[in-house]
């Protein structure tokens, strides 16, 4: 477990702002996983967060790789991820990023362009090659009207091209790939989606004739940041999921893949940046710390929205950019091992000349001195990766990968 004490013993070695990633967390997380969804293979969504040493943890704990990008499929092989549990899924592959990629994982189309695309590299490399399709279900997880959407092809239109798919002599659709949603709390959605893409993969083994080998859920599973959205009962989901993959397993005879990214590595993360000046503006304290949107890019977001629509509550999430305006608790660490009891209201920014730069706005917190630190929570998804680490060419953090107390990674 990570303390206080431990995070000034970091800040001692390194100097500098950094993220640390607390690997036992991370254990929890992939234990509740196999634990609960014994039916599914699970791949880790190497965007959330692609630092090297989670990477190789979720290498040897047998989670494959869920990569959108050439270069995620190369770190993914180079965790020693087996190239059948890394599949590449992303729109507009280009031809270069699937010749990098072809012999390190499962390459999943993202229209009908793109089989064509790749029925002709494996005419030109005199290869049959297996490969993914991306379906745009036509399903409103939320209800309503199914909406459009730059990935995948419609559901609608696979009977209507498939002479055109029985035509490509050099692939082989052998997976489904569907995802609507992220982020999702709520038990009963996330199940009925689950049914409604085992009977979109039964349509597509039986009318489109595609040799199934894997039917992939995409994402989904929801984590719980503040107190603005209920957890989501994996319990409920998982006894409900393991049963209706039982009723289809026989007739499917395929691979059931789940993609997870903040639920495994979002609450491991923690940001720490010193605070390097401190100063009062017309009755409003400022702490100036050593990087604000340059260092943690989310918590910005949150004030910029409620700078916009000025209100806390009720607002519409913006995945991966914005959950909530309460997902992170922002507080203060006295740099030396000494009790504050004071509090006061202050502004924290960061040190870019930019008035955009605040990572929080008239917050109560103990009342801080120079080189104090402010920590924030639940920064081990979509946070150092989504930052503008090269705004104003200032010093970058480190991210520290956290074995215990005496052994620990620092990239």
């Amino acid at each position: 477990m990570i303390d206080n004490n431990i995070l000034r013993q970091l800040m001692r070695k390194v100097n500098k702002s950094f993220y640390v990633y607390d690997e036992e967390e991370i254990l929890k997380s992939i234990n509740i996983l196999k634990d609960k969804f014994k039916e599914f293979e699970i791949l880790y969504s190497v965007k959330t967060n692609p630092n090297k040493n989670i990477l190789n943890l979720m290498s040897k704990n047998n989670i494959g790789a869920d990569a959108a990008s050439a270069e995620e499929v190369q770190m993914s092989s180079t965790a020693n991820i087996n190239k059948d549990n890394i599949i590449y899924s992303a729109p507009g592959k280009r031809r270069k990023d699937i010749e990098k990629s072809i012999d390190k994982c499962i390459i999943t189309a993202d229209s009908y362009n793109e089989l064509s695309l790749l029925n002709e590299i494996g005419k030109d490399r005199n290869i049959h090659l297996e490969v993914g399709l991306r379906i745009n279900a036509n399903y409103n997880i939320f209800g309503g009207d199914p909406i459009s959407s730059k990935y995948g092809v419609d559901e609608e239109t696979l009977l209507e091209n498939k002479n055109f798919i029985d035509s490509l002599s050099n692939i082989k659709i052998v997976g489904v790939h569907v995802h609507l949603q992220s982020q999702i709390l709520d038990y009963e959605i996330i199940y009925n989606y689950y049914e409604y893409v085992l009977k979109l993969a039964l349509f597509c083994k039986e009318e489109m004739n595609f040799n199934l080998k894997f039917i992939n859920f995409g994402g989904g599973l929801g984590i719980s940041y503040g107190d603005s959205y209920k957890n989501l009962d994996i319990d409920k989901l998982s006894t409900m999921s393991n049963k209706l993959i039982e009723i289809y397993k026989e007739k499917l005879n395929a691979r059931f893949i789940i993609e997870i990214g903040r639920f495994l590595v979002c609450k491991s993360g923690t940001y720490v940046t010193p605070i390097i000046d401190i100063k009062e503006s017309r009755g409003t304290k400022y702490l100036i710390v050593q990087n604000g949107y340059n260092g943690f890019f989310k918590p910005t977001i949150s004030e910029l929205i409620l700078f916009y629509t000025n209100k806390k509550d009720n607002l519409k999430m913006m995945e991966p950019l914005f959950t909530s305006y309460d997902s992170y608790t922002i507080s203060l660490i006295k740099r030396e091992n000494e009790e504050e009891n004071h509090k006061e209201v202050v502004t924290i920014g960061g040190n870019l000349c930019t008035a955009v730069d605040i990572l929080a706005k008239d917050i109560l917190i103990a009342k801080a001195e120079i080189n104090d630190l402010i920590f924030i929570n639940n920064a081990g998804s979509y946070a150092y990766s989504l930052t503008p680490l090269l705004f104003s060419s200032q010093e970058k953090p480190v991210e520290i990968y956290f074995i215990s107390e005496y052994e620990y990674l620092i990239d």
